[in-house]
């Protein structure tokens, strides 16, 4: 698997940021509280993303904890626009998704021969 990156993530997702900008200053009924935690979810799919596919190369590490900051910025954004939740809840659905990507997301890690090392 090609575990090198194609395109610009950061660029990718500032472009889509600045089109939920746009969309925002001329169509879209937001406030600022809106347009950032939709940017914010934005930035948070892109590191999901850079995550997965360099995941080769941390050994699938950082795809934990992206995928829990994509979850808590789309429970922020859910917040932001009306869903009515309690702390307890939100608390329950980021306990419940950390453990169901620890029981899917496997990091291993395999020792290196000494004389590997060595050469």
């Amino acid at each position: 698997m090609n575990n090198e990156l194609t395109g610009e993530p950061a660029l990718w997702a500032s472009l889509a940021a600045s089109g939920v900008q746009l969309a925002a200053a001329f169509f879209l009924p937001w406030s600022d509280a809106h347009v950032a935690v939709v940017n914010a979810l934005i930035l948070a799919l892109a590191g999901v993303w850079v995550a997965l596919t360099t995941k080769s190369t941390d050994n699938g590490g950082s795809i934990k904890a992206a995928i829990l900051g994509a979850v808590q910025a789309a429970l922020s954004l859910a917040i932001t626009f009306g869903w009515e939740v309690r702390p307890e809840q939100t608390v329950a659905i980021t306990t419940f998704v950390g453990l169901m990507v620890a029981a899917f997301v496997r990091q291993t890690s395999k020792p290196k021969n000494a004389l590997d090392l060595a050469a």
